[in-house]
């Protein structure tokens, strides 16, 4: 979350929407200083907590000053399909909170770890209820969106509406915030690769010092090349997966309000979300 007091605006930032991309541009005007941009940090009620992603119900109950800025001043966020949403979940749940990365995993352990996730989630009260910092990546947009069943922030962007939400913001500070920016697009932005196969996966990581020595002598061309080769785009090869009929209907349920949000956004209906 980014809050400006000079400029009068509040970046809400929910879990794997883009929020990477939308906060670099934006850091220079946080009158916060940083305090819910990049940290998990100890909070005298809930013990651990991810500042970052700090949904409406307990901001308005436990952070009054933040969550009256986000009242006043201009509010807004980033949603994205939910079923896409959840994959790109798991693997910063991967990435962040366990031994090994989503591209060193083989597509057994990614599904084990699909299943313990939603296992996890099942196990979980639905509404209201703040998950841990180990989890708050799967935490429900319209939690960041809504309280009570009211919408509470004024403008809502999808993921392919980076550049627009940058130039639009660009405007109210009378700044180009596109240049140098990391557009959306594609998620370039924290976009999670894996090997090819599960072949070149155990030969390369067996390997793994040899591979070390030869690629500290590989010009950078040659190393792009083989990083081609090596690896594709996790919901190339993963797609199967998160696909699966059982996690598709996860989704569908534990996600009915993210994907009745996303779907009235994506279709622009104005009067309802502008």
């Amino acid at each position: 979350m980014i809050i400006s007091d000079e400029y009068k605006f509040v970046f809400i930032h929910i879990p794997k929407c883009a929020g990477t991309s939308v906060r670099k541009p934006l850091e220079q005007f946080d009158s916060c200083q940083g305090s819910f941009t990049a940290r998990v940090g100890s909070h005298p009620t809930f013990g651990r907590l991810d500042y970052v992603h700090i949904p409406l119900f307990i901001l308005k109950d436990h952070f009054p000053n933040e969550f009256s800025a986000v009242k006043d001043y201009w509010a807004f966020a980033v949603v994205r399909d939910p079923f896409a949403r959840f994959a790109s979940s798991v693997s910063q749940r991967l990435k962040m909170y366990s031994d090994q990365p989503l591209q060193k995993r083989s597509e057994d352990e990614i599904r084990s770890f699909i299943d313990e996730s939603i296992d996890y989630l099942l196990s979980q009260p639905r509404d209201k209820h703040l998950l841990p910092p180990e989890y708050i990546h799967f935490q429900k947009q319209v939690d960041y969106i809504e309280l009570d069943g009211s919408r509470v922030i004024d403008k809502i962007y999808t993921v392919d509406e980076v550049d627009t939400l940058l130039a639009d913001l660009g405007r109210r500070v009378s700044q180009d915030l596109q240049e140098g920016s990391s557009a959306y697009g594609g998620i370039q932005t924290n976009r999670s690769v894996v090997f090819r196969n599960d072949f070149l996966r155990r030969v390369i990581e067996t390997g793994r010092p040899l591979t070390n020595i030869v690629s500290a002598v590989l010009p950078e061309s040659a190393k792009q090349r083989i990083r081609k080769r090596v690896y594709v785009p996790r919901d190339q090869r993963m797609k199967d997966l998160f696909a699966a009929d059982y996690v598709r209907a996860f989704i569908n349920d534990y996600y009915a309000d993210d994907i009745r949000l996303f779907q009235k956004v994506s279709q622009r209906d104005r009067s309802e979300a502008e």
